[in-house]
């Protein structure tokens, strides 16, 4: 078990947690999402932090879960840091409300996984 691996897959899930926080905060109201840059901001350093993170995890392990976006999720990290005005409300509102419970769920199972395999 790689233990930076492990790590950075808690960060990744600590972060996937933050949005589902501000999702509930929030009524998971799209019309305020689109219209609350406090909101937006929030929602969208985690996006940032999840893409950062990807590239902290080792080729080993996005090798082995080649069904994890990862270009894509670095690809949305990028556009949130460095082009922002050009962020379509819509696509990261489904990004916030389907794909990241989605990636946390992956995460978690590749984080149990890790550890199950670590036990003797």
């Amino acid at each position: 078990m790689n233990v930076k691996d492990v790590r950075t897959l808690i960060k990744m899930i600590k972060y996937c947690n933050d949005i589902e926080l501000l999702l509930k905060r929030y009524n998971r109201d799209f019309q305020l999402y689109a219209s609350d840059i406090s909101f937006q901001y929030s929602c969208n350093m985690c996006i940032i932090q999840i893409g950062e993170l990807v590239s902290r995890l080792s080729d080993d392990i996005k090798n082995q879960n080649p069904h994890i976006p990862w270009l894509a999720i670095k690809g949305m990290r990028n556009l949130h840091a460095h082009d922002y005005e050009n962020v379509d409300f819509e696509i990261v509102w489904n990004t916030l409300t389907e794909e990241i419970p989605e990636l946390k769920t992956t995460l978690e199972n590749i984080l149990d996984k890790m550890k199950g395999d670590s036990i003797p």
